[in-house]
């Protein structure tokens, strides 16, 4: 809890005996729950090569706000996501703006070609704090959550179509996975503008996530051998992610990402989950009929917004080149 008077406010660097305070405030953010030793594991898998700074508002020995700087694949090369929380008790008390100039300090001096940053949908104050600040809207996402209680009909595929997991797969066919998913993932609108994924970025989303299991990377396949789509969920604390469902472009409108889905959830069902959770973007429309007919229910979202802070050539977009 934040103290209970007004004295001064310091940015000090992040420490490990922070990390129940920057979690408290993280899950603010993020309108989530996470618990400390899941936030931990994660922060012991983090890249060493990936940039990842942080930093606390500390007042009276007690953290009245947090801020983070790190690399996140969906935003340009050379940009950093930006996530900065001041606890709501101790807010217009210049705590915020103290955190913000150590995070333009920091960009700078890595050469951040601009900031990303994720601000709940409900959360107006925080949104204009941004804005005056030079960030602008560049997206709508929202979770959706959904009951695996609930019975689900089985997959229907087209004549010839079958489903297939990646359990046992040589190198070879997940080498065919990962340039699948590249191709797949650049039809979506969180792709919009932005260059192809490097190859050892698909792979971190696919083969190497130590979230996935290869029994719940799922291939729609034809009679033929060719994979016409791609369904992946990954273990969260809570159950089931369903992190990526694509269609190639000539075998869309079958229903295949249906059947995919379909197959998760009772693959998921099996293994005695009970919640699936995803995100989407407000403007895959496809992709949220399919989960709306599943009844998968909308629950909180969150703007993007990016602020550009210098030219493409900056020195974090070269240290990655």
């Amino acid at each position: 809890m934040p103290p209970s008077s007004s004295g001064p406010i310091s940015v000090q660097p992040y420490a490990p005996e922070h990390a129940p305070a920057f979690l408290r405030l993280l899950n603010l953010a993020r309108g989530q729950d996470t618990a400390l030793e899941s936030f931990l594991t994660q922060d012991a898998a983090w890249p060493a090569s990936q940039i990842r700074q942080r930093a606390m508002a500390m007042q009276e020995g007690v953290a009245v706000g947090m801020v983070e700087l790190r690399h996140f694949d969906y935003l340009p090369l050379g940009w950093l996501l930006l996530t900065l929380v001041v606890d709501p008790a101790s807010r217009h008390q210049s705590s915020g703006a103290g955190l913000y100039r150590w995070a333009e300090h920091q960009a700078a001096t890595l050469g951040a070609d601009g900031l990303g940053a994720n601000v709940l949908d409900d959360d107006l104050d925080s949104r204009e704090w941004a804005v005056r600040r030079g960030f602008t809207l560049r997206a709508h996402r929202f979770a959706s959550e959904l009951n695996l209680l609930q019975t689900q009909p089985a997959p229907e595929l087209p004549l010839g179509v079958t489903i297939r997991d990646m359990t046992g797969a040589t190198p070879a066919e997940w080498e065919r996975l990962v340039s699948l998913y590249g191709d797949l993932l650049m039809d979506t609108p969180d792709m919009f503008g932005q260059p192809r994924w490097a190859p050892e970025q698909l792979r971190a989303h696919t083969r190497d996530n130590p979230r996935a299991r290869p029994d719940w990377t799922l291939l729609a396949v034809s009679e033929t051998g060719e994979t016409l789509g791609l369904c992946q969920g990954v273990q969260i604390s809570m159950g089931i992610y369903n992190e990526f469902t694509g269609v190639i472009p000539a075998a869309r409108g079958q229903g295949l990402a249906r059947a995919l889905k379909l197959e998760l959830i009772r693959r998921a069902q099996a293994a005695g989950v009970l919640l699936m959770r995803t995100n989407n973007h407000a403007a895959n429309g496809p992709m949220l009929g399919v989960n709306n007919r599943l009844g998968f229910v909308q629950l909180s979202g969150s703007w993007e917004m990016r602020q550009a802070l210098g030219d493409e050539t900056g020195a974090l977009n070269r240290q990655f080149t």
